[in-house]
């Protein structure tokens, strides 16, 4: 499917050749260029409980430990966080490159946990680039089993903090506008954090 795709695209650049104007060969070339990269994750919580740096189960204030302790009872325990990715347009393009959407799909340690879109227009100057957050939403429980510290630390690793990270990937299919229209990358676009030990 994925060379389908871009065998389209492909045939696609080719018809563009023949239309009149620099403006729309160095759109298409943007479409190639633009590049991305896994730039971290920021405001990490799980179960409303705050995760920052050098955070740990033994830090926790009572107040936080019986709320993270009520939401194992009851079986609920979200994990939030914002994964932030790097859009770079190389200077060597002379165009804006205009983000108009961005299908995402998020994986910890292999496994699929979630999808879902941007939609809000990104624009990246040649030889800038630009922070996209993703609002990312899920339940810990679907990570690990166990009590209270347990999950704390299963959050810690997702977190980046504590002795060990887990390692995060996302498969990005960004849409940039040309002047012929919106155009979404033939393949996946895949940006990682590997796991790593302290």
């Amino acid at each position: 499917m994925a060379k389908a795709r871009l065998r389209a695209l492909s045939l696609l650049c080719v018809a563009v050749l023949a239309l009149p104007g620099c403006a729309t060969l160095k759109q298409l070339a943007v479409l190639r260029t633009v590049t991305f990269e896994f730039a971290g994750v920021s405001d990490v919580r799980v179960a409303g409980v705050s995760i920052g740096e050098g955070a740990s189960f033994t830090r926790l204030s009572v107040t936080d430990a019986a709320r993270l302790g009520a939401a194992v009872v009851a079986k609920d325990v979200p994990l939030e966080m914002v994964a932030h990715v790097s859009a770079a347009n190389p200077k060597t393009n002379t165009v804006r490159a205009q983000m108009v959407g961005l299908d995402w799909t998020l994986f910890i340690e292999d496994r699929r946990m979630l999808t879902g879109g941007l939609t809000r227009i990104v624009a990246i100057d040649p030889g800038k680039s630009e922070d996209v957050p993703l609002s990312v939403r899920l339940d810990l429980l679907s990570l690990g089993s166990g009590g209270a510290r347990d999950l704390y630390d299963v959050a810690l690793a997702v977190a980046g903090q504590g002795s060990l990270q887990k390692d995060l990937r996302l498969e990005l299919v960004p849409t940039i506008e040309t002047p012929i229209g919106p155009m979404r990358f033939p393949a996946p676009v895949v940006v990682k954090r590997g796991a790593t030990t302290h």
